[in-house]
C-alpha cells in the first residue's frame, strides 16, 4: 500500500514540476521531498500563485512547504490550462517517388477553360517542394431537449486552402514518422487569397475558419435529422400543453358562464384566473420552444500536421486580354494532378474561368458579363463593373461612356439618353428586342413532327394558350454552325443554378447555357458560336412548385434538340455544397427550386414588369 501511495505521489510531482519547468520555471530540491520553484511572472499570474513556491508532495516533509495533493488549487489550475490548450502533433510522408516528367502535357489533358488556354513557360521545369496538410479534430455538441456529442475530422490542404474530401488521399495520409527525410527541399507557398507564410499565426487562423466552415457542412445531414426529430417532439409537447390548458380554460369559462352578473367578486376572480392561465400558457409554450431549439457547439480538440513532398511546375493560363501563372502540382501519393482552386470561394473546381482581373473563378463566382465588350470579371473584381443608367445593363469601366455634361455612365447604345428626360436619364418603357419576339413566340408547335403525331382536334390548343399567366415559350433557335458530341448538365443542389455545356469534343466547349431562378423569373444566359444567340437574355415566368421541373426540363430538351443530340448523349452532374460532383442517369430538380414562396415572389415581379411594358 505504501509503495502504491509513493508511486501516486511521484506521478503527481512529475506532472506538476514537469509542467512548471516546461513553461519556463526553475526548480530545485534543497531537501528530500521539498522543491523550491521560481516561476515567470506571467505564469504566476495565470496560475494565481506567488512567483516563489516551496512545495512538497509528502505529508510531514517540511512544515513551511505547501502540501500538494490531487485537489490542490495549483493542480486544478494546471489541469484547466492543459485542457484548454490544443494538442499538436506532426508526421511526415516519406515513402513517395519524386520522379515525374511531362507534367505540362498531363495538365493540358486534365484541365480545360471556357475562355482561356494553357501555355508553357520558358525555362520552367518540374521541381519538388514540401506541402502540408492540417487535420483538425473537433468535438461537436448538440444541445436541445437532450445532449449528444460527436467527433469529426476535417483535413485542409495548407497550400491550397481547401478541405480534402478525396477518400483515397485521406486513407494514404497515414504515417508514424515524425521527421521528414526531405528537409532540404523548399516549402511551397500558399496559393489562396489572403494567405501569409506557411504555418504563420495569421495563416493558421484563416485555415481554422475554413475548417470550421467545412465541419459545419459535414454536419448538415445530422442537423437535418435532429431538426426533424426535435420538431416532432415539439409538436407533441405543444399538443399536450394545448390540450391541458384548453381543458382548464374550458372549465373556467363554464364556471364564469354559471356565475350571475350580480356576483361581481366571483366573476372578477374567474376573469383574473383566465388571464393568469393565458399568461402561463404562453410561458409554457415559449419554454417548450426554447427547450427544443438545436444549439451546436464546436470545440477544437487537437491538430495534426502532415508534411509531404510534391512536384510542381509553373504554367501560364492566358487569353487575349490577360495571362496568369499557376502551378501544376503532381501528388505522388495518389499519382494524380491536383485541381486548380477558385480565387473567389477557395474551392477546387474544373469549370474555371479566367477573369480579366487575373483570377480563376467558377461560373457562379463571376460578376455579370459586360454587354459591350464581353469582358469577364469575377466577384473580386466587381468594382470594375458599372450599370448603364438607361437600360441598367452591366458595363465594365473600360467600355462605359461617361457623359461630360451630367457625369453619368451609359452603354454605347444609350450614350445620348443619360439626361434626355428633363436632365434625368431616359426610362425605356419597352425594350425593343424583348417586345418584338414575344408576340411571334408561339412556335412551340414549331417542332413540326409533334403535331403530326397528335389528333387534329388538339392542334388549336397551343394557339389558345398564350395567356398572361403562362411563361412565354422560347424563340426558335438558329441552326448551329458546328457539330456537338455531348451535353453536360451541371445541377447545383444548394443554389437554383443550372449550367449546360454543349461539347464540341471531349475537352472543348461549343456552347454554355445557364438557367437561373432570379427574383424576377427564370433567366436564360447563353454564350455560344451564334453571336448574338436568340435565346440569350430571356426571362420566363416560373411555374408552380409541382410543375417547375417540367418547365426547366423543357429548356434542356430544347437545347439538346437545337444541337441534334439524342437523350443518351446527355450527362447529368449534381454539384453538392462541397463541390463534389455525382453523376445520375436522370434529371431531377433540387429542392431549392421548389420553394413556393420564392416562386410566387418571382411570378409577382414578372407580372409587374410585364404590366409596365
Amino acid at each position: 500500500m505504501s509503495e502504491q501511495r509513493t508511486s501516486e505521489h511521484f506521478d503527481l510531482a512529475r506532472f506538476v514540476l514537469g509542467y512548471l519547468e516546461h513553461e519556463g520555471s526553475v526548480a530545485a530540491a534543497p531537501a528530500f521531498g521539498v522543491h523550491e520553484v521560481l516561476l515567470p511572472d506571467e505564469l504566476a499570474a495565470a496560475l494565481r500563485v506567488e512567483s516563489y513556491l516551496k512545495l512538497t508532495f509528502d505529508a510531514g516533509a517540511d512544515a513551511e512547504a505547501q502540501r500538494i495533493s490531487v485537489n490542490h488549487p495549483l493542480v486544478e489550475a494546471i489541469a484547466d490550462r492543459l485542457t484548454h490548450e490544443v494538442g499538436y502533433a506532426q508526421v511526415a510522408i516519406n515513402h513517395v517517388r519524386l520522379e515525374k516528367r511531362g507534367l505540362f502535357d498531363v495538365a493540358v489533358k486534365s484541365w480545360s477553360f471556357p475562355n482561356a488556354r494553357l501555355a508553357a513557360l520558358r525555362d520552367a521545369v518540374e521541381q519538388p517542394a514540401l506541402h502540408h496538410y492540417l487535420r483538425f479534430n473537433f468535438k461537436v455538441t448538440f444541445l436541445s431537449d437532450e445532449k449528444q456529442e460527436q467527433i469529426i475530422s476535417v483535413v485542409l490542404d495548407v497550400q491550397g486552402g481547401y478541405a480534402v474530401h478525396d477518400a483515397e488521399l485521406l486513407d494514404r495520409l497515414v504515417s508514424f514518422e515524425a521527421e521528414t527525410t526531405f528537409s532540404h527541399m523548399t516549402v511551397a507557398p500558399p496559393r489562396w487569397q489572403g494567405a501569409g507564410d506557411v504555418l504563420a499565426p495569421a495563416t493558421l487562423h484563416a485555415l481554422l475558419s475554413r475548417a470550421v466552415a467545412a465541419a459545419e457542412g459535414l454536419l448538415t445531414d445530422r442537423l437535418a435529422a435532429l431538426h426533424t426529430r426535435t420538431q416532432r417532439f415539439l409538436e407533441l409537447d405543444r399538443a399536450r400543453l394545448e390540450d391541458y390548458y384548453d381543458s382548464l380554460e374550458h372549465d373556467l369559462k363554464q364556471r364564469l358562464a354559471r356565475t350571475e352578473t350580480t356576483e361581481v367578486e366571483r366573476r372578477r376572480n374567474a376573469e383574473s384566473k383566465l388571464e393568469a392561465l393565458a399568461a402561463e400558457r404562453s410561458a409554457k409554450l415559449a419554454d417548450s420552444l426554447a427547450r427544443h431549439q438545436i444549439r451546436v457547439e464546436l470545440d477544437l480538440i487537437n491538430v495534426l500536421l502532415t508534411i509531404q513532398p510534391k512536384i510542381i511546375l509553373p504554367i501560364a493560363i492566358a487569353n487575349r486580354r490577360v495571362t496568369v501563372t499557376r502551378y501544376a502540382i503532381w501528388n505522388p501519393l495518389i499519382h494524380r494532378l491536383e485541381p486548380l482552386v477558385c480565387d473567389v470561394c477557395g474551392q477546387p473546381g474544373e469549370d474555371l474561368h479566367l477573369c480579366t482581373g487575373g483570377h480563376l473563378a467558377h461560373r457562379r463566382c463571376l460578376a455579370p458579363q459586360c454587354t459591350e465588350c464581353n469582358r469577364t470579371y469575377c466577384q473580386l473584381c466587381a468594382d470594375q463593373m458599372r450599370v448603364c443608367v438607361v437600360c441598367e445593363q452591366p458595363v465594365c469601366r473600360a467600355s462605359l461612356h461617361v457623359c461630360p455634361e451630367c457625369g453619368r455612365g451609359t452603354c454605347a447604345e444609350h450614350q445620348t439618353l443619360c439626361h434626355g428626360a428633363a436632365g434625368q436619364p431616359l426610362t425605356l418603357k419597352k425594350p425593343a428586342p424583348a417586345a418584338t419576339p414575344r408576340p411571334q413566340a408561339p412556335p412551340p408547335p414549331a417542332p413540326a413532327p409533334k403535331p403530326q403525331t397528335k389528333p387534329p382536334a388538339r392542334s388549336p390548343a397551343p394557339r389558345a394558350r398564350p395567356a398572361p399567366n403562362k411563361p412565354t415559350p422560347p424563340p426558335v433557335p438558329a441552326a448551329p454552325t458546328l457539330k456537338a458530341v455531348k451535353l453536360h448538365v451541371e445541377i447545383y443542389e444548394d443554389d437554383p443554378h443550372i449550367v449546360a455545356f454543349v461539347m464540341r469534343s471531349t475537352s472543348r466547349v461549343l456552347a454554355t447555357r445557364a438557367i437561373d431562378l432570379t427574383p424576377d423569373g427564370i433567366r436564360i444566359a447563353c454564350n455560344c458560336e451564334k453571336s448574338p444567340c436568340p435565346a440569350n437574355g430571356w426571362i420566363y415566368r416560373p411555374a408552380a412548385a409541382a410543375a417547375i421541373q417540367e418547365q426547366v426540363e423543357e429548356f434542356l430538351v430544347a437545347l439538346r434538340q437545337e444541337y441534334f443530340l439524342p437523350p443518351k448523349r446527355v450527362d447529368y452532374l449534381y454539384v453538392g455544397n462541397d463541390q463534389r460532383m455525382i453523376e445520375r442517369p436522370i434529371f431531377s430538380l433540387p429542392s431549392c427550386w421548389r420553394r413556393e414562396v420564392m416562386l410566387a415572389a418571382a411570378r409577382q415581379e414578372f407580372d409587374r414588369r410585364r404590366s409596365q411594358r
